[in-house]
């Protein structure tokens, strides 16, 4: 039990986790509690599960989720009932940067891919007329420790929704952005820069279809013989 508040912890001072990360926070907490620290994905993911279930009563949760444009898998942790101006991890944020923060948001959600141009970031913002916009170094600051926070990710020249956004803000994101915004239809968590059926053009989670096509060989949206190839790509199709 004091393995697992300890890891809690860790995971909520830091928000959103690397495997590398994790494993630099999990040696030594094994070490000092003299236990064996979970060697395979599947015992991290079930230690993980165990941690899950008991915080999810009080609105929280912690959970694992691949990233399309990194091709990568992050650990989460994030208070499920969160909306943009009341996030834990923006609570230090003067008022004209909690807004900022959700004029970047909604800026990105709205977008057919869900990303914008750096250039996007400090253009055409559209503060209240009431605030003060701060200065572009104070924005480009504030990004940057964003994306540090795992909120936005930065990719070539764009700014995509970060892992701990889908996870903090998925109910704000579906429920105000419903037409860029979806669930995948196998696992029912938020889909964005995946894989889409050549036929209703529904998107899925390449890892949710490839595991579905091993047993089907139809699109689980719309039931037409699924055509588009599984291999990873940057592109949406």
């Amino acid at each position: 039990m004091e393995l697992k508040l300890g890891f809690l912890r860790a995971c909520k001072n830091h928000s959103c986790l690397s495997h590398e990360l994790i494993d630099q926070i999990l040696t030594p907490l094994c070490e000092h509690h003299n236990v064996r620290k979970p060697t395979q994905l599947e015992e991290l993911k079930t230690f993980v599960k165990e941690i899950d279930e008991s915080i999810g009563e009080y609105n929280q949760t912690l959970t694992f989720i691949k990233h399309p444009i990194k091709g990568k898998e992050y650990l989460v942790y994030a208070k499920t009932d969160a909306t943009p101006d009341s996030a834990v991890g923006l609570s230090t944020l003067a008022a004209v940067e909690y807004q900022y923060f959700s004029i970047l948001l909604d800026k990105i959600a709205q977008e057919d891919d869900c990303s914008i141009p750096w250039t996007g970031a400090y253009n055409d913002l559209g503060f209240e007329a009431s605030a003060k916009p701060p200065k572009k170094n104070r924005l480009q600051s504030l990004l940057h420790k964003w994306c540090e926070m795992g909120y936005f990710l930065a990719e070539d020249d764009k700014i995509y929704l970060g892992p701990r956004s889908l996870v903090e803000f998925e109910f704000y994101l579906l429920t105000n952005h419903p037409g860029t915004i979806k669930k995948c239809v196998l696992c029912n968590n938020v889909v964005l820069w995946d894989i889409r059926c050549a036929s209703c053009q529904e998107q899925i989670h390449r890892d949710c279809i490839h595991k579905y096509l091993q047993r089907r060989s139809h699109c689980p949206a719309c039931n037409s013989l699924w055509t588009t190839p599984t291999r990873r790509s940057r592109s949406n199709s």
